[in-house]
């Protein structure tokens, strides 16, 4: 550290916003010709050659361009990228810093944004200058300047002196428009004023020029007269950098969340650190964890500080945390405002909040930004000047105050509904980094395919070998109310990021389901699973899930009691609501809960009473009820009437049948009953296909019309690509199978036991099951699943008219929402193709019990 630069020039001050950069730096260069301004790996740039390049700089930027015209440049990070910033500042034209990663449409857009007029690169960025589709000024142009010439005719520092996009992840990015004023009064703010550095401090200069937090720290570095020294992480990495800081005696470091959280996983040592008195944290967040991890780094002398800012408004408030700080967790507050800044939480129409209160912030000074660039609207909803002529802007960041110390909440523009509570996602991420495996975390509203409601999905990067969603939800559920808890966890590797370092919620991968933990054990549950899961707005819900933890309340308690009785055919006098208190999960709600289908009538379920359209018979598959067809009838025209067949005993101790043609004609006994004559609709899913065929071909052989079989996602008759069910049990467990499979439907056995008796059984009649090929017309429909070609196979059996047709989902998840809709439109439309044009009436149907 260079200690004679502070007693030869004057300190910043606040008044020195009036005269703009270029005069500040006029000030800087006198006192100070021969220091080191800026250095890279390539050399060390003195204050006398900066002022010597940028001149030359805006001469060419003069001579190529009209006053008023934004000037683009493109450069690496590097000594030269600093000269063209201050001589475009020079010329008076706004400036448009590029980052060079960023893939050249995006460029593009940028420089159509502002109608940027010329391009001025590096020379080894020619090739991505010349294809943004305007002129470009490389290295050729610039020739040598007087150093007077920097000086001469300097721009009015309320002119537009650099234009900076905001992140746009959330929408259509704004231009941003900064004077030459607000650039030396947040240089202040960042420096003197806040005590941080000052002209003998050496800049370890890590950000991207091109992000706007970089330019501001370049610009601050010019203005202050601290050395400027230059590491560029996304070209060396962050393992190099401990090191780079020691060889340099960097002082100042600043960084975000990210790179810091990077930066100590490096492994820096104490001794490599030593020179450092300040860490700068901003750009996003932070949390108490990612400062404890540095803080037994750095001497007792270093002071991290946590800082807010905008490129509306500069450095607005910072938190500084000395060595003596207590142990931080949490969120940290981006705590008092700083240098003659006012702040105010406010309600939507402006009334200021009472301390402790959340409110939008609002931040008063004598500078901030002028603007957006060509959106004057918007310009007069952000910014106002006050009678005093200071500068008003009224942000997007929700946020409270107390005791002085501002600690931001979130964005409004994040803010969801959840079951009826305003929920800011951030709170979720406060608790997500307290986890000791969470490394990062961004948790987000998602809408559901319907649009009508938002679930919480956060994205975490993990430290643990085999990082468990269930987990981190089950741990959240100690910290939070239910309706905090995200639906869904995804894990990422990284979290993605704009060309400026922003997060990117728009390029979030996109949401799955929710991890729920084990699955239902049986299609009892599985069809009460459904029920919840559509009572509390989610996709789905584990055998193991907790009602009231997954955020159920008295309203959705009544949905579920009364879907359980309309959609699952149990007596209303059997359940009610505070069977919810009692018994809490899936599992446990679905053995309190009882079905008394009539004997006779045991295979029978009306799922639909429909009105003049012939009736849809669906057979469900083995172990499966005929209620599983729920989510897709609800989307099935409101006049069609659908009943449903599932195996004889599934429910009531019964003798099963014991081949494909025999349940056939047990469902044709019901079936007559309900429908005497054709033309019929028949359908069946899996196992349930097959005893649609075979009652398709009974009821020809009699001489009935079946207009449409519809096979739902059912493996043709043949053998050889039906899978066997086990291979790899043991000789004992073969004998029990082969035990219990014989007493299917005599012995009862709840839960998995008799849903896999009744699978396994009709596994072993499809194996057994042949016929003549199908002259009906049929449509196959195939789901996404593993065996999809062999579902498919279903030419060599069919010899009538028959088309095929894929649905979104697999085997199973296809009959359940969302892709119940899609499985809904594919059985309209077979329909359809056979309804005659104009029916005179339709065949009867009697009540089914």
């Amino acid at each position: 550290m260079n200690a004679r630069r502070g007693t030869r020039l004057a300190p910043l001050t606040a008044n020195d916003a009036a005269g703009g950069v270029l005069e500040r730096f006029a000030t800087v260069l006198t006192a100070l010709p021969d220091e080191v301004a800026v250095a890279d790996s390539d050399g060390d740039m003195t204050l006398a050659q900066l002022a010597d390049e940028a001149a030359a700089v805006k001469a060419a930027v003069v001579a190529h361009t009209m006053p008023d015209d934004p000037v683009a440049i493109v450069f690496a990070h590097r000594r030269d990228a600093v000269a063209s910033i201050l001589g475009v500042l020079a010329s008076g034209r706004p400036l448009l810093v590029l980052d060079h990663r960023t893939p050249t449409p995006r460029l593009k857009q940028l420089c159509d944004r502002v109608e940027a007029a010329t391009v001025l690169a590096g020379a080894d960025q020619l090739e991505v200058a010349g294809a943004l589709g305007r002129p470009v000024i490389g290295p050729d142009a610039i020739v040598p300047t007087a150093r007077e010439r920097l000086f001469e005719e300097l721009p009015d520092p309320a002119r537009p002196a650099i234009l900076a996009f905001t992140s746009g992840s959330t929408g259509t990015p704004k231009v941003v428009v900064n004077d030459s004023r607000m650039l030396v009064s947040d240089a202040w703010r960042n420096s003197a004023a806040t005590g941080c550095y000052d002209a003998d401090d050496v800049i370890a200069h890590t950000l991207p020029m091109a992000f706007h937090a970089g330019l501001m720290v370049t610009v601050a570095g010019l203005v202050v007269g601290s050395t400027m020294r230059l590491f560029d992480t996304r070209a060396r990495g962050i393992a190099g950098l401990p090191a780079w800081i020691e060889s340099v005696g960097a002082s100042v470091m600043h960084t975000s969340p990210a790179i810091l959280r990077a930066f100590v996983g490096a492994g820096p040592t104490p001794e490599q650190l030593r020179s450092l008195t300040t860490v700068t944290i901003a750009g996003e967040p932070a949390h108490g964890r990612d400062v404890e991890g540095l803080r037994p780094l750095l001497s007792r002398r270093c002071v991290v500080r946590n800082r807010y800012g905008s490129s509306e408004t500069g450095l607005i408030a910072e938190y500084a945390i000395g060595h003596d700080h207590p142990p931080l967790a949490g969120p940290l507050p981006v705590g008092s405002p700083v240098g003659l800044t006012d702040l105010v939480c406010v309600t939507d129409d402006g009334t200021p909040q009472p301390e402790g209160e959340p409110g939008v912030v609002v931040i008063t000074r004598d500078h901030v930004a002028s603007g957006y660039r060509g959106d004057l609207t918007t310009t007069l909803e952000a910014f106002r000047t006050e009678p005093d002529g200071r500068r008003t802007y009224r942000s997007s960041d929700i946020g409270v105050l107390r005791e002085g110390r501002l600690t931001l909440l979130g964005r409004r523009d994040h803010s969801i509904k959840i079951r009826g509570y305003m929920v800011e996602p951030g709170e979720v991420d406060a608790v997500l980094f307290t986890l000791p495996d969470v490394a990062e975390a961004l948790t987000v509203g998602v809408r559901d395919e319907a649009g009508e409601r938002y679930r919480l999905v956060s994205y975490v990067v993990s430290r643990a070998e085999r990082p468990s969603a269930a987990a981190i939800r089950s741990a959240l559920r100690d910290r939070l109310p239910g309706h905090l808890v995200p639906d869904a966890v995804v894990f990422l590797s990284a979290l993605p990021r704009t060309e400026r370092g922003k997060l990117d919620r728009s390029a979030l991968p996109a949401a799955p389901r929710a991890d729920v933990g084990t699955e239902p054990w049986s299609e009892w549950e599985r069809l009460v699973a459904q029920v919840w899961a559509r009572a509390l707005g989610l996709e789905e819900v584990g055998r193991d899930a907790d009602f009231f933890a997954l955020g159920g309340d008295s309203l959705a308690a009544e949905e579920v009691t009364t879907m359980v009785v309309t959609d699952l055919g149990v007596d209303a006098s059997d359940v009610t609501s505070a069977m919810l208190a009692q018994a809490p999960t899936v599992a446990e709600y679905a053995r309190r809960l009882k079905r008394k289908p009539e004997r006779r009538k045991q295979i029978v379920t009306r799922l639909a009473e429909g009105g003049d359209r012939p009736p849809l018979f669906l057979v469900a598959g083995g172990g499966g009820l005929g209620i599983g067809f729920v989510p897709v009838v609800r989307h099935l025209a409101k006049d069609l009437p659908v009943i449903s067949f599932h195996s004889h005993g599934l429910e009531s101790t019964a003798l099963p049948d014991w081949s494909i043609p025999a349940a056939a004609r047990r469902n044709l006994r019901m079936l007559r009953e309900i429908q005497p004559h054709g033309p019929y609709h028949l359908g069946g899913h899996s196992y349930g296909g097959l005893v649609a065929l075979e009652m398709a071909q009974q009821l020809r052989a009699a001489g009935e019309e079946v207009a449409i079989l519809i096979e739902l996602d059912s493996f043709p008759p043949d053998p050889a690509l039906i899978p066997p069910l086990r291979t790899d049990a043991s000789f004992y467990r073969k004998v029990r199978d082969w035990c219990g499979l014989l007493v299917t439907g005599l012995v009862p056995n709840p839960g998995l036991g008799q849903y896999w008796r009744f699978h396994a059984q009709s596994r072993a009649l499809s194996v057994r099951y042949r016929t003549t090929p199908y002259p009906g017309r049929t449509v196959v429909v195939v789901a996404d699943s593993e065996d999809k070609e062999a579902r498919a196979a279903w030419a060599p059996h069919l010899s009538g008219p028959w088309t095929g047709v894929t649905t979104p989902g697999n085997h199973v998840s296809m009959l359940r929402d969302p892709h119940a809709a899609t499985l809904a439109g594919h059985i309209m439309d077979a329909l359809d193709s056979v309804r005659p044009p104009r029916e005179v009436g339709a065949p009867r149907v009697d009540s089914v019990a």
